[in-house]
């Protein structure tokens, strides 16, 4: 007798195999559905689906968060880059020193100035009150020591003189008057008496140790004197409004920043000594910016401690490990993966609750 067979298998032999070609689509659904007269709802079971999207939409919430916000992922390894220039960005304010008397120098560890030092940096007169003066900052006073010839004076070399050499200055003032006196700097300089000065802009250097230094100007000595009267009466009370090496990224904190250091009396000598830290800074879109962070100690004398002129130094160094920060954001593929994570997770778990909910309820309606 022939054999028959249903329409989802075949004969092979004497085994049968299903026909997948035969088979409907809808018996690959691994979630098949109830009808719906089988379906119970109950109140336990609407609390834990209400408590389930809720609990979903806040995690949610927190990984779309988590997604657009940016890490800095950092690393430190020893700096190889040479031949580099480093710009220091200056912002401070003497209140108490006219612009003609205050000059900017600096000398890295070679030995070496910064050429055309002063052409980006501009110098305000500033009121008692420290605003700005409209009118610009007068010169420095002219050389009166003729005697010595310029090249015994370099120009842009800065006033360190001891109180032997006041001695001297005021021991040949009386006996050459007519060199060493110069009443139109005197008078020009008694003029600006009670001003102040800031300095703003950009000086490049070596990328070397050393430092930059406010100090007395070129102006001759006995001018000075003959203003001033003596040491304690330049007063190098100064405001450092930003002082920054290299350009500024987001989070970066320079620690000179709002310093303040005011004499109420006498004067002295600052001295800050900086440790510079190379950085570079990776923005999302990879755009780098090499700069510097830094920190620094603070060392001052007063001029009866130090037989040098009131002025104030800033000494760096710089550390040969690099620091790099990287900007990142978290992958979205990451997100999509946790997403899916917490969705899953939430439901089964409900699923159990409610189900641990729905038999205990029976077993005490039943008990």
């Amino acid at each position: 007798a022939a054999s028959s067979h249903s329409p989802i298998s075949r004969a092979c032999g004497s085994r049968t195999y299903p026909s997948f070609a035969a088979m409907p689509l809808s018996s690959f659904d691994v979630y098949p559905k109830t009808l719906k007269e089988f379906r119970q709802r109950t109140v336990s079971g609407a609390l834990v689906s209400v408590g389930c999207m809720a609990l979903i939409g806040i995690l949610s919430a927190i990984e779309v968060s988590d997604l657009l916000t940016t890490t800095l992922v950092d690393h430190l390894f020893v700096d190889t880059t040479r031949g580099q220039r480093l710009d220091i960005h200056i912002n401070i304010s003497f209140p108490a020193l006219p612009c003609s008397v205050v000059t900017l120098d600096t000398l890295d560890m070679s030995g070496n100035h910064a050429d055309d030092l002063m052409r980006n940096i501009s110098k305000t007169r500033l009121d008692a009150t420290g605003a700005a003066l409209d009118t610009p900052a007068a010169p420095a006073s002219r050389h009166l020591l003729a005697v010595q010839g310029p090249q015994m004076l370099p120009a842009g070399a800065l006033l360190q003189l001891t109180r032997s050499d006041a001695l001297l200055s005021q021991l040949l003032a009386h006996l050459l008057p007519n060199v060493f006196e110069d009443k139109e700097a005197i008078a020009e300089l008694r003029k600006h008496v009670g001003e102040g000065c800031r300095l703003e802009g950009t000086v490049t250097v070596n990328r070397v140790a050393g430092n930059f230094h406010f100090a007395m100007s070129e102006a001759d000595h006995h001018t000075l004197m003959s203003v001033f009267r003596d040491r304690e009466s330049l007063n190098v009370s100064h405001h450092i409004h930003s002082i920054a090496f290299g350009d500024s990224y987001p989070g970066l904190v320079n620690p000179l920043d709002g310093v303040a250091k005011d004499l109420s009396t006498g004067s002295g000598y600052f001295q800050y000594y900086i440790k510079m830290v190379p950085t570079v800074y990776e923005a999302l879109d990879g755009a780098q910016t090499h700069t510097n962070q830094y920190s620094y100690t603070e060392l001052f004398r007063t001029t009866k401690e130090t037989e040098k002129m009131p002025a104030v130094y800033f000494h760096y160094e710089i550390s040969p490990i690099m620091a790099k920060f990287v900007q990142s954001r978290r992958p979205l593929g990451h997100f999509l993966t946790t997403f899916c994570a917490i969705v899953g997770g939430v439901f089964t778990v409900a699923g159990l609750l409610d189900s641990c909910i729905h038999r205990m309820s029976k077993w005490s309606k039943s008990s």
